[in-house]
């Protein structure tokens, strides 16, 4: 499905910065009710990354495993020392006997895989009867001025139009593959607004914070730095505060295999 890929062994050491410690996301409670609604036991993230996620499931009565694509970012995850087993594989194809788990999840990672749907399948065939598949994360952008990266870093919109499906097609995937009982929620509404130079102490503004600059040419990056910059000075010399929008929309669909 998807054209362009992210090297996440360029991200791996890097990527952390994006979570604030000790702060506990809507995105994190969404998470944890539906395992503890499903009182799940054997649970699988697949999009582990550097574990974040792991660790906030990470409980003495659970059986955690993560896959993840890149083995950078699982050398992230083991300096952690989380109670999980780590495996290096593909989503389109989960090394993993059927009817193995309870629970599988990914989180901010659909978009990345090469063949969503073959996921989705995947998950359907290596959960038990009555096991749940849970998706999180953000959809296809609506709206270029929902955030400041949008604006000022020329391709990244059109870019994310192409990787993020829509929340309607997902649906569709899950259906196909047998899951029932779909419920689609909004969790978390992001809205943050800079202003000024403080800007430049956004996490995500970095290089390789996230997938959206980590696509970009060097040079495409740097115009966009440059773009801030200038609208920075122009906003000072007229003593005026510049704001920076970031309005995104984090989803969870969730579903179940029948019996």
């Amino acid at each position: 499905m998807n054209a362009k890929h992210v090297n996440y062994d360029r991200l791996a050491a890097e990527y952390d910065r994006r979570f604030i410690p000790g702060q506990v996301s809507n995105t994190c409670r969404a998470l944890l009710e539906q395992v503890e609604q499903a009182n799940a036991q054997r649970i699988l993230e697949v999009g582990c990354g550097t574990g974040h996620w792991l660790e906030v499931l990470s409980a003495p009565d659970r059986s955690l495993i993560g896959v993840d694509y890149s083995r950078g970012m699982l050398a992230q995850t083991r300096v952690k020392l989380i109670p999980a087993r780590l495996v290096q594989g593909v989503a389109r194809q989960l090394p993993f006997k059927s009817g193995e788990f309870d629970f599988v999840y990914c989180i901010h990672a659909l978009h990345h895989f090469v063949d969503p749907c073959a996921f989705i399948a995947e998950a359907q065939r290596i959960l038990r009867p009555g096991g749940e598949l849970v998706v999180l994360g953000g959809g296809t952008p609506k709206n270029r001025a929902d955030w400041y990266i949008y604006q000022y870093f020329e391709g990244s919109f059109e870019t994310d139009l192409e990787r993020f499906p829509l929340w309607e097609k997902v649906c569709e995937w899950f259906e196909m593959s047998g899951f029932d009982r779909l419920k689609l929620l909004e969790v978390e509404n992001i809205h943050e607004q800079k202003t000024g130079r403080e800007i430049f102490l956004d996490p995500f503004l970095q290089k390789h914070a996230c997938s959206q600059l980590a696509l970009l040419s060097e040079r495409t990056y740097q115009d966009g730095i440059k773009r801030i910059e200038s609208d920075l000075v122009e906003a000072e010399n007229k003593d005026q505060d510049l704001e920076f929008k970031s309005e995104i929309s984090i989803k969870m669909l969730s579903g179940w295999k029948g019996y």
